[in-house]
């Protein structure tokens, strides 16, 4: 079995997004190399585990995107989030549970959260402008699924800065 773990020199690949745009510089990306993943529809990032806590962070776009879907008012489904910049509230949870997960399903799933596309990827900037990303080794996705690979975490950088834009 491949070891995926984010921090040894022979686990990282750093790779250059070819661009058809010369206005501005891609950055470089460091991303888990041979890593396999899918998603396996466990729910974890959805709720509240023995020994973690689970704060579902949200973007003004997300809060945007909810709304427009549920016609629920921010304060219906989140809280005030201070000093977690860039985002401004987080998700209310029932029981542990996010409140928008119904029984192993996620109700507003086309206008989820950005944390929760990204689940169990995590973005850091680096240095020069690169950027880092790791990954949750509890996810019990890791290790299944195909073999994830630059276009993988590109499309990850690119929908983040999309985003946060």
């Amino acid at each position: 079995m491949d070891d995926p773990t984010w921090g040894k020199s022979s686990g990282l690949t750093i790779g250059k997004n070819v661009s058809d745009s010369s206005d501005y510089e891609d950055p470089e990306v460091q991303y888990p190399a041979r890593l396999r993943w899918t998603c396996i529809r466990c729910t974890k990032s959805c709720r509240d585990l023995p020994g973690r806590t689970r704060n579902i962070l949200l973007l003004e776009g997300d809060i945007k995107r909810i709304t427009d879907v549920t016609k629920l008012a921010a304060k219906d489904f989140s809280a005030s989030s201070k000093g977690s910049f860039p985002y401004v509230r987080k998700m209310r949870k029932l029981g542990g549970r996010c409140i928008f997960l119904q029984k192993s399903r996620c109700s507003i799933y086309e206008a989820r959260p950005l944390i929760c596309r990204f689940y169990p990827f995590s973005l850091r900037t680096a240095a020069n402008n690169t950027f880092e990303i790791g990954f949750d080794p509890s996810c019990s996705g890791i290790g299944k699924g195909p073999r994830r690979n630059g276009r993988f975490f590109f499309g990850l950088v690119g929908l983040a800065s999309k985003e946060l834009r």
